[in-house]
């Protein structure tokens, strides 16, 4: 009888674990997603749980992941098609979709690529097909820092005076890679280093205020890294309602600072945040050492397939 009570005990113990729990990180933004293993196949019913919480918390961090790249990126596939970033001298020879972010490689020691993402932006909001859905997974964490930041810009276009939001929503802003203006203590985004790089996308035009194409919100959208003009406004006007905007967007009160265990997967809806890196001061002189920080990105465009096929 005790055998048969500690068997049942321990298939329960099994079955707890393998719950899905989705809880808020009690910040600004996001939610803790625990109780899943994705080297398992996700079901529709799993996936549909997983998107409509993106799109309610706006980042969701998937705990406790061991996963290869190939299941991390035929995971990543079920968020729309997965896409290859501009700088082609950051994706990964084996999954060009894939790029190795941190301080842990050779192209790593060069400031201006540790540090490249460590300035607000919006994923691929200087491409006409814009990404929706971004996510970095934590193969190595340093003892301190590099934390990744995430903007809740649905919080910040609610919180904006209704007679600005009014004038905001006429407006359209011109976005190419890197053109915007940036603070003098800001660091600048990874270089464009050729002229491929530079042609493949060409100026396209964004709204400053995005209506969600699937869960309908309104928001902030874009108002760093890539935005250089404001349609029918002079210079000057454009500098400053951006400034004012990007500093409106970034206060305390709508950003989730996330602190990565390793086996996490941060994933944030693009149409929704911005985000940022904290600055690597650093590169890691060894894969090992106390400062090494090494996250997995993978980015999608389009509709997540679960909704595409409901």
């Amino acid at each position: 009888m005790f055998a048969v009570y500690l068997s049942y005990t321990k298939i329960l113990e099994r079955y707890l674990k393998q719950m899905l729990v989705i809880e808020p990180t009690g910040s600004a933004c996001g939610a803790l997603v625990k109780g899943i293993d994705l080297n398992k196949p996700t079901t529709p019913t799993l996936m549909e749980k997983l998107v409509w919480a993106l799109y309610q918390h706006r980042c969701l961090v998937i705990k406790n992941q061991e996963l290869t790249k190939e299941s991390y990126y035929q995971f990543a596939s079920q968020w729309g098609e997965l896409i290859q970033h501009v700088l082609d001298y950051l994706r990964m020879p084996d999954y060009p979709e894939m790029m190795a972010i941190g301080n842990t490689e050779e192209k790593d020691k060069d400031d201006a690529v540790r540090n490249g993402a460590a300035v607000w932006h919006t994923d691929g909001s200087y491409i006409e097909d814009p990404t929706t859905v971004t996510m970095l997974y934590a193969i190595q964490v340093p003892k301190n820092g590099g934390e990744t930041l995430v903007a809740d810009m649905v919080a910040a276009y609610e919180a904006l005076d209704p007679n600005l939001k009014s004038n905001l929503e006429k407006l359209t802003a011109k976005h190419y890679y890197g053109r915007a203006q940036f603070d003098p203590d800001e660091h600048r985004p990874v270089p464009i280093r050729t002229k491929e790089q530079a042609t493949t996308n060409a100026v396209c035009e964004k709204p400053l205020i995005l209506t969600h194409p699937i869960s309908g919100h309104k928001a902030l959208y874009a108002v760093a890294h890539s935005p250089f003009e404001i349609i029918g406004k002079t210079k000057e006007e454009t500098l400053s309602l951006l400034s004012m905007l990007k500093t409106h967007a970034t206060k305390s009160q709508f950003v989730y600072s996330h602190r990565y265990e390793v086996g996490d997967i941060l994933l944030f809806d693009n149409l929704s945040t911005m985000h940022r890196a904290k600055e690597q001061t650093d590169a890691a002189d060894t894969p090992d050492s106390d400062n090494a920080r090494l996250l997995w990105r993978l980015s999608a465009k389009g509709t997540p397939k679960v909704i595409t096929k409901s």
